[in-house]
């Protein structure tokens, strides 16, 4: 392997010439890891982009928040770029300020850190990334009139009105099939809807660095050819935790992405309501804006009436389908738990809020969406792409679990053997594409 340079900044913040080890936490102390690459390149620039969206958007904001949000404005963006000075430099993490109700229980946890992991070079890289974004948020918090603004929302909206085309296809192949009876079709079905639900994720704003990254293509047909993407498969598993009840479940959503993500996951709950294999879907969202393209209760509302509004007959009769699921307590909507935007993994979730553990421990499954919950789920520990995804998931089994994920950070579980060393030498970086997937399962 050949020796990258060493910089000042290096020798500086302590930064290691290596990969991260294995059965260590990620973190952008390891410089040939995606971490350090995320906190050195990828932050940065997704905090330019806010204050160049907020510099572009000016007039419309004052518009609607009228003028007193002018010196609001100004302050963020001179906070933001003060935050971004922070990060570059690797200065210690601050305290939050303002009074979100979440304000005491991340000002503990921050509290907690040891001296040789609370900067953002030194932390695990789970805690550095989850604590940029909240102090984003803590921000635009502290101003009187800007307290509400989602400074994501724009390309959020505008990737969802990229990926219109996409929506028309998918509900028109969707309908082709409403007529499916046999368990052998509906199980043909949910296969497909699950590979659209698991390649829905690849759409991510956070790791374009908020540029829109459109979907156009026909999602069907791009199946087959992604069907030797799929590094673990345990879509059988699903299946047979959803169809061997009598259909008085309820199946859990852990939400990632807005936009195509997200409808294709209202897809997914509409079949499973539909083919009376669930009595009740949940969607569990982030409560303020979150690693840019991820669901805020706001933009889950706006989806149900974008579709309702939709120049195509098809995309209207699916968002009033939908829209009357929300109304008749098929589908339920879970917008105020700040623990999604909290910085503890998945296994901390029992003793730290032991109210979500609970809540997902009524439901018959729970989806994990995409590459953060991935993360939280392992730990944002660099287990051995060997380990068993059960192993992995360190006890943390309130009830049936699945991940859809597809791969876009140097973590991975499940594999067999020879399979990640076979990958790494036909592409070093397979990991961070998202050109990879997995559909793992964990029962109760």
């Amino acid at each position: 392997m050949s020796t990258m340079e060493i910089t000042e900044l290096d020798k500086k913040f302590n930064i290691i010439d290596g990969e991260t080890p294995i059965n260590r936490h990620l973190s952008a102390h390891f410089k040939r890891s995606f971490a350090h690459y995320t906190v050195k390149d990828r932050l940065p620039v997704i905090l330019t982009r806010i204050i160049d969206g907020l510099s572009r958007e000016k007039e419309a904001i004052i518009a609607g928040y009228g003028e007193e949000s002018t010196e609001d404005l100004k302050d963020v963006i001179g906070n933001i770029s003060k935050l971004k000075y922070e990060l570059q430099t690797d200065k210690k993490f601050k305290l939050l300020d303002g009074n979100d109700s979440d304000q005491e229980e991340w000002n503990s946890f921050l509290q907690s850190l040891p001296d040789t992991h609370n900067s953002y070079f030194s932390a695990v890289w789970l805690h550095a990334e989850c604590y940029m974004y909240r102090r984003v948020r803590a921000i635009f918090e502290e101003t009187a009139t800007l307290r509400d603004f989602d400074y994501f929302r724009k390309q959020k909206k505008d990737a969802f009105m990229g990926s219109l085309e996409a929506f028309i296809r998918l509900t028109e192949k969707f309908n082709e099939t409403r007529e499916a009876k046999s368990r052998m079709e509906l199980q043909g079905l949910f296969r497909q809807l699950v590979r659209l639900n698991l390649w829905g994720n690849r759409i991510d704003l956070s790791i374009s660095g908020g540029k829109i990254v459109s979907q156009d293509d026909d999602p069907f047909a791009a199946l087959v050819n992604l069907e030797g993407y799929i590094l673990a498969d345990d879509t059988n598993a699903m299946w047979e935790c959803i169809s061997m009840t009598d259909g008085n479940i309820i199946v859990d959503f852990v939400c990632d992405n807005a936009g195509y993500e997200l409808f294709t996951d209202l897809c997914l709950g509409d079949f499973l309501i539909s083919r009376n294999l669930a009595a009740k879907i949940r969607f569990h969202v982030k409560t303020i804006p979150w690693f840019v393209s991820d669901v805020t209760p706001e933009d889950f509302r706006w989806t149900l009436d974008a579709l309702k509004l939709a120049v195509k007959a098809t995309l209207r009769d699916l968002g009033s389908r939908l829209s009357n699921y929300m109304e008749t307590g098929h589908f339920e909507l879970i917008e105020d738990e700040h623990f999604w935007t909290s910085p503890y993994d998945y296994s901390q979730m029992e003793s730290v809020k032991p109210s979500v553990y609970q809540s997902l421990q009524q439901a018959h499954l729970v989806i994990f969406k995409g590459d953060l919950n991935y993360r939280k789920l392992l730990g944002d520990i660099k287990w051995d792409t060997t380990e068993t995804f059960e192993n992995a998931l360190r006890g943390f089994r309130p009830t049936n679990l699945c991940s859809l994920r597809t791969v876009k950070a140097d973590l991975v579980v499940g594999l067999e053997r020879g399979r990640a060393e076979g990958l790494t030498a036909k592409d070093p970086k397979w990991m961070e594409t998202g050109d990879y997937g997995v559909i793992q399962f964990a029962p109760k």
